[in-house]
């Protein structure tokens, strides 16, 4: 009924609601959900019959009703079987679990459209001669119903459902049981922007102004970017509702084709639009995993050199103090051999622990190879930089250690020269360090 509202020409309208319901529950539900879904076909064949007057028999519409649902149903059941399949294939994240949902929509429309008008010919219920002027309607309508209404079912019934054959979770993360404060804004916001597009259609004379309706991505990739994906599918089954209604009440007819696809683009956008926070968040982790050092968590090698050739050229550049401390684990080698390498790399973490606690958050402690570190401390002089290593090394004598051993690190520090780069900072910081370990370890000196 939801579709005959905007139906402009028999058996297509501008969405079918119908296809959307069918393709969540063959994709959550999976082949229980077919025996409720072919009995509504058979229901809806009968209501069809008398909704277009058409003078078959009860034995003719059972019939035209389970061929209309094998017809139906079939296409978007394996086309759930394919997006499943692909989804447990490799790293099938969310942008790409977007795409292929779109293709799989397209593609298992198109395919129910054909099977379906067929039976529909089979059957009696419309001649061979409208499929010219049927099939493409027909086929964007039913892909809006999927494209549109399927998400919102799919995350109902995901909670509904006591086994679903997809957990959804895995690939749009956690659900939120609540929108967010400014949800109820960015409806308002989308309602008075679509009530304004079709009014400008219902009362322009220009045939062009039904296109203002696409402004509608804007607020949708709004919502898409802030919202959680249920919120967002929502959102967009509520546009593309009141555009069903609106096109029916302002009698905007003439322009279904343009709302039909405006439909398609809009939850098309806003579904891209969820992999935007993914996408965000994916690159936010690489761009942690290439910064971090994945034993200690302190800077990589690589993002500490980055970061001391920008503190460099600005120190250099503004004429300020700036100092690099070179410090590696006295004996080291010992320890793993004695306590194994798990106690060694305790050892590392606790000794980065440390030296954090004494630095200010502006210092950057990295792991420059093995059980050497490297820390920059901008805007610091060699005096108190030498103090800082003196402390750490009194820190690091609490740790704790099996067969009498102790913690200690011997420290070298060098500040900065005016035709200094880091290479030619650090072997000088490098080079101290050297003069420490020879002077007995466990101490701090500077080049």
């Amino acid at each position: 009924m939801l579709g005959l509202l905007v139906e402009y020409t028999e058996h297509a309208s501008i969405w079918f609601p119908a296809a959307g319901l069918t393709s969540a529950a063959v994709f959550i539900v999976g082949v229980r959900a077919v025996p409720a879904l072919l009995l509504g076909c058979v229901i809806v064949t009968f209501w069809t019959a008398q909704h277009y007057q058409l003078s078959l028999s009860y034995a003719q519409l059972l019939q035209a009703g389970l061929l209309f649902g094998v017809a139906h149903i079939m296409p978007y059941y394996a086309g759930a079987r394919l997006l499943r399949r692909l989804a447990n294939i490799g790293q099938f994240y969310l942008p790409l679990f977007v795409i292929g949902f779109l293709l799989v929509a397209a593609l298992s429309s198109l395919v129910a459209t054909f099977s379906v008008l067929g039976a529909l010919v089979v059957s009696s219920m419309m001649p061979v001669d409208d499929i010219a002027h049927t099939w493409l309607p027909f086929w964007i309508g039913d892909m809006a119903g999927v494209i549109v209404i399927a998400p919102v079912f799919c995350g109902l019934l995901a909670v509904l459902y006591p086994s679903p054959k997809f957990v959804l979770e895995d690939y749009i993360g956690p659900q939120q049981t609540a929108a967010s404060s400014g949800y109820q804004f960015k409806l308002m916001v989308n309602v008075i922007l679509l009530s304004l597009a079709m009014l400008l259609a219902r009362y322009s004379d220009s045939p062009q102004s039904a296109f203002a309706v696409f402004f509608l991505v804007i607020p949708h990739m709004w919502i898409a970017c802030t919202e959680s994906a249920f919120f967002t599918a929502l959102s967009v089954a509520l546009s593309s509702f009141a555009i069903a209604l609106l096109v029916h009440f302002l009698g905007l007819m003439q322009y279904a084709m343009v709302y039909q696809f405006a439909i398609n683009v809009i939850a098309a956008n806003a579904l891209f639009g969820l992999a935007v926070p993914a996408l965000m968040t994916a690159n936010k982790q690489l761009r942690l995993i290439v910064s971090t050092d994945s034993l200690t968590k302190v800077a990589s090698r690589v993002h500490l050199q980055q970061r001391a050739e920008l503190e460099i050229a600005r120190s250099l550049e503004q004429q300020e103090p700036l100092c690099l401390m070179v410090f590696d684990i006295d004996h080291f080698k010992q320890i793993n051999d004695q306590l194994g390498h798990s106690v060694g790399d305790q050892v590392l973490r606790d000794a980065c622990h440390t030296a954090q606690q004494l630095l200010r958050p502006t210092d950057v402690i990295g792991r420059y190879g093995g059980d050497e570190f490297v820390v920059l401390l901008p805007h610091t002089q060699q005096d108190v930089v030498v103090a800082i290593g003196q402390r750490i090394i009194g820190r690091l004598r609490d740790i704790q250690l099996a067969n009498d051993l102790s913690v200690s690190a011997s420290f070298g520090v060098a500040a900065l020269k005016a035709d200094d780069s880091f290479r030619t900072l650090f072997e000088r910081a490098d080079a101290a360090l050297y003069q420490a370990k020879k002077k007995g370890r466990s101490q701090v000196a500077w080049h």
